[in-house]
């Protein structure tokens, strides 16, 4: 068992910066329905290895591109550079959209769901679902319209693009019948050690799939206002406990093979990325020690951050001596989150003296959880006497905070405005208006190798094109 996993995990590193970021190695690369003289890939070995291949898309190049579109961190070489200043160039996109599809990514949960359907694994079912919910859901997100419905089908060699409303759609229906067979259980009990989110724990995943289901909801609640009570209500269904012991994460460890592909990233690349410029300002501003925790200090003492278009290259660096060091486990969708949704619902139903008690609840326990880490001397905001429009930019902004490295806080800003893109002097940090004057990208380019292969995929796809649920 534990082999199978220490299998996984060695080639995770070796994956996520290689051009086509498919895993390779015992039980990673084999043909499921492929009988040798060695061994039968069990449904099992497959969500080993879609779980590995999963880390790299949610953790990889999509996570940093984002965290530059939201400003969190900053782009100051060689493509990152370009990224930054709204130049972006599709071959970058290239690996994970393969990922996604391939080996490991959804060829693979196909076959995994097919045969734990077939032999009534419904434990194991539900988690390969959850996991395909997570990520097509974020790549409609990324992307606006993606292959779905014929994707990793030998029948389809040239997909269709479902629209962004139909994959949200199909993901919202994929978490219910993941909630249903969660509910199943299943005679042959899933080994703990193949889950590496929440071992098995059903109570859990029900849980995080509600949270997961709150949050596509909401990111539709821009055109859809019926979906603010949607999604209140899985949202109270969601992740509760506030020690994080519930919040789905990612496994990493220390071992060279086991470590956060950030941390790798930085290792291998370290003058490429750095703070993003409105983070720091909001942070600053604010008198928030989250500051301390996420950036590390620059040549001078201080924490630099810089915006599009900027000179300075001295931008301070993500902290991975410290909190994002190697063994830093990405939350994916957390308490943290499910509360911010909530807070968020309250206020669009009109019960704001709701909203900005879960508000501070929320900061009084995101407070608490860099205490329990070590950060003793920490401080987080609060809010007493605000209301409107203010109340809502206070909500967005401490979520954009919290959700630091998440690439849920794109879709955030596009349906509600917040945070607005200014600098500690009040000036625009829009990147687009360095060139094109058209502001903030709203989407990520599509892969290159998918436009000059697929011919159902737009061409001539522009990074301020507006994706479906953000319209206006």
């Amino acid at each position: 068992m534990v082999k199978y996993i220490k299998t996984a995990i060695v080639f995770l590193s070796m994956s996520f910066f290689s051009c086509e970021n498919f895993l390779t190695g015992p039980l990673l690369d084999q043909n499921p329905n492929e009988v040798d003289d060695v061994t039968v890939v069990s449904p099992e070995a497959l969500l080993v290895g879609t779980q590995v291949t999963m880390y790299g898309v949610m953790e990889g190049y999509l996570n940093r591109a984002v965290s530059m579109v939201m400003q969190q961190m900053s782009g100051l070489q060689t493509d990152y550079y370009r990224d930054y200043n709204c130049e972006p160039i599709d071959v970058n996109t290239n690996g994970r959209w393969t990922a996604m599809y391939g080996t490991g990514g959804l060829i693979d949960m196909n076959t995994t769901q097919e045969v734990a359907q077939r032999q009534e694994r419904h434990v194991l079912l539900g988690i390969s679902q959850m996991w395909e919910a997570l990520v097509f859901s974020t790549a409609a997100d990324i992307w606006g319209d993606v292959p779905y419905s014929q994707a990793a089908n030998a029948e389809f060699a040239q997909p269709k693009f479902d629209s962004q409303k139909e994959v949200h759609e199909a993901m919202l229906s994929l978490i219910d019948d993941a909630i249903i067979n969660f509910d199943k259980g299943q005679v042959f009990t899933l080994p703990s050690d193949f889950d590496f989110t929440f071992s098995s724990d059903i109570e859990k995943w029900k849980r995080a799939a509600y949270t997961l289901k709150s949050r596509i909801l909401l990111n539709w609640a821009e055109v859809e206002s019926d979906n603010y009570s949607l999604a209140l209500e899985a949202a109270q269904e969601g992740i509760v406990d506030e020690s994080g012991d519930g919040d789905w994460k990612a496994l990493h460890g220390a071992a060279i093979s086991e470590r956060n592909v950030w941390f790798q990233f930085f290792l291998s690349n370290p003058d490429y990325m750095g703070a993003g410029k409105l983070l720091v300002d909001m942070l600053k501003r604010e008198n928030d020690d989250r500051l301390g925790i996420y950036f590390l200090q620059s040549g001078a003492n201080e924490i630099t951050g810089v915006s599009p278009g900027d000179s300075i290259l001295n931008a301070s660096m993500l902290n991975v001596v410290g909190h994002f060091g190697m063994s830093w486990k990405p939350e994916f969708v957390s308490w943290y989150e499910n509360k911010f949704i909530m807070a968020e619902c309250y206020y669009n139903l009109g019960n704001e003296e709701a909203a900005l008690q879960v508000l501070n609840q929320t900061l009084s326990g995101l407070e608490q959880k860099w205490i329990s880490t070590g950060y003793n001397d920490i401080t987080i905001p609060r809010y007493e006497d605000v209301s409107g429009a203010i109340l809502l930019e206070a909500i967005m902004n401490e979520k954009y905070k919290a959700l630091f490295l998440n690439i849920q806080s794109w879709s955030d800003w596009r349906r509600t405005g917040y945070p607005r893109f200014l600098d500690s002097e009040g000036n625009s940090t829009e990147c687009g208006l360095q060139n094109s004057g058209v502001g903030v990208p709203r989407r990520l380019l599509y892969p290159e190798k998918e436009k000059t292969t697929n011919p159902n995929c737009p061409q001539g796809d522009n990074i301020y094109d507006r994706v479906e649920n953000d319209p206006y």
